[in-house]
């Protein structure tokens, strides 16, 4: 079972045994708490794996990619909140009591996250297109391969795979805001409305 709805500034995600997806690597724009209601949850990161059991929370900030490793089972029940918390750098376990009047000052803030999007996320060129990984290398006057690992040091992603993430994550909150595939899928720079849903599987 897997469940969505918004709470003013706050996206919820409810999802119970083998419901629990099963994604690569990836990242929000936002901070991702994950409430762990039974069973556990194991999060993969650059700064190694977090573990969290009943009645803790994960937290994940904003940007970090990171993974699920732990396998679905029948007795996992999870929430997730993707908010605009600044909780630090690291992931860590925190005990519930710590985020509970957090969220629910942003969940009564009735702020949406109409402006989270990060439409500065990419360096453009002059056709407003996004700049090739070759051209961000020469501006920061390093090698293509010197810029890439320097890249997935610091952010780890490889650039293309983190551009993408980008804007996908944009495209995501467009379309829960109304707006249309197609729409979207220009906005973003995709090739057209079935890029957008290739990329999204």
């Amino acid at each position: 079972m897997w469940n969505y709805r918004r709470v003013g500034a706050i996206e919820l995600a409810s999802c119970a045994g083998n419901a629990l997806p099963d994604l690569r690597l990836h990242f929000h724009e936002t901070a991702q708490l994950c409430l762990v209601q039974s069973g556990k949850r194991r999060a993969e990161t650059r700064y190694g794996i977090v573990e969290v059991t009943a009645g803790e929370w994960l937290y994940l900030p904003a940007g970090l990619p990171h993974r699920f490793t732990d396998s679905a089972s029948a007795e996992g029940r999870c929430l997730n909140v993707y908010a605009p918390l600044d909780l630090g750098a690291y992931p860590r376990c925190l005990p519930v009591e710590s985020i509970r009047p957090m969220l629910q000052s942003l969940a009564l803030s009735g702020s949406s996250l109409a402006g989270s999007e990060r439409s500065g996320t990419q360096s453009t060129g002059p056709g407003n297109g996004p700049l090739p990984i070759q051209a961000l290398a020469r501006a920061a006057g390093v090698s293509r391969e010197h810029f890439s690992r320097t890249f997935v040091q610091q952010h780890g992603l490889p650039p293309h795979r983190h551009r993408i993430m980008c804007r996908l994550n944009g495209a995501r909150q467009a379309i829960a805001r109304g707006n249309s595939l197609a729409d979207v899928a220009a906005r973003f720079d995709f090739a057209d409305q079935s890029h957008v849903g290739r990329l999204f599987r």
